[in-house]
């Protein structure tokens, strides 16, 4: 059997690990999910010692998972005071999505009349990409996901064919709010947005401008409905 050793802090002691990953990414995947459900509230100072306490491990591994949320925008850092919760408020997070739910469905309606060959051949290889990682333990590789996810996602808005609603959808797709919400999804949930991917590809395929920005706004939608009932469950 293979031995997992623990990661260990600047002074040595062992920090416990989750199957799969290192003490950081343990804390910055609780941080993350418990920042995006709304469990800290715009502009709250994050200390290091609560949360280690919290969590039940050393400050070593607090610390970088924070600089790892400073880094995705979820955070921001004060100089000689700490970190603090960005200023995203529920009604900004809101407006993102409602303008996603505008502007993705008819990017998808778009790349159906417009999509090249070797765009859908890169789509079905991106979505091949998540249907592989997106198994029964897909939290060890959530990172790779959203990766694929998010190029998915770029790619049909590219191959819609405007330079005008690339600019307004694109700069939605990378937002911190966005970019993490497969946190908050189960292994039927990834599954489910494997399949949209897969129906959205067909759609593209037989060229169904119609079918195509209704499975987008499913598939946007579903992926909203997730995201509230985390945040109702995270304040109750």
């Amino acid at each position: 059997m293979t031995r997992v050793l623990a990661e260990r802090d600047d002074e040595g002691a062992a920090m416990p690990l989750r199957p799969g990953g290192s003490a950081t990414d343990h804390v910055y995947d609780t941080l993350r999910r418990q920042i995006m459900a709304g469990r800290y509230a715009p502009g709250v100072q994050l200390k290091e010692e609560q949360i280690a306490e919290s969590l039940s491990v050393s400050r070593t591994p607090v610390r970088a998972a924070l600089q790892r949320l400073v880094g995705d925008g979820l955070l921001r850092s004060a100089t000689n005071r700490g970190v603090f919760v960005a200023e995203w408020t529920r009604w900004d997070i809101e407006d993102v999505f409602e303008l996603r739910l505008a502007l993705e469905p008819l990017a998808a309606g778009l790349a159906a009349q417009r999509a090249t060959e070797e765009q859908i051949a890169e789509m079905t290889a991106l979505t091949d990409r998540m249907d592989d990682l997106a198994d029964e333990t897909f939290r060890e590789r959530l990172q790779d996901i959203q990766n694929a996810n998010h190029a998915f996602h770029d790619l049909v808005i590219q191959a819609a064919g405007s330079p005008r609603l690339a600019q307004f959808a694109l700069s939605l797709t990378g937002m911190p709010m966005i970019v993490g919400t497969f946190h908050f999804y189960d292994y039927m949930d990834m599954r489910g947005s494997v399949q949209h991917h897969r129906e959205l590809i067909e759609a593209i395929k037989a060229k169904d401008r119609y079918f195509a920005a209704q499975v987008m706004a499913v598939h946007l939608r579903v992926t909203h409905e997730i995201f509230k009932k985390n945040q109702t469950s995270a304040q109750e």
